[in-house]
């Protein structure tokens, strides 16, 4: 597995992880919408290697969660959208 970067800045403490496995091409497709639902998440450039797949990673609020693991589910209409794992920011 990958390691993240160092150089970013740690995330607020109460934020979630949500790591995404997708194309690389499909990230920017993502990051778009996901920045027409004000404020809800960040998709970040970062992702790690999971058994080859590239899982990027996405911050968000604990009250917006759900809110952007549907708006996420829902782009598999559109891109394809594999493994989505949720982790607490440690």
């Amino acid at each position: 597995m990958r390691e993240l970067t160092e150089k970013v800045p740690p995330p607020p403490d109460d934020s979630i992880e949500v790591y995404v496995e997708l194309e690389e091409e499909a990230l920017y497709f993502l990051d778009a919408v996901i920045e027409g639902y004000d404020g809800i998440a960040n998709v970040r450039r970062e992702y790690r290697e999971v058994e080859g797949d590239k899982e990027f990673r996405i911050l968000t609020s604990p009250g917006c969660l759900d809110q952007t693991l549907e708006v996420i589910r829902d782009l598999r209409r559109f891109i394809f959208v594999g493994k989505i794992t949720v982790e607490e920011v440690k």
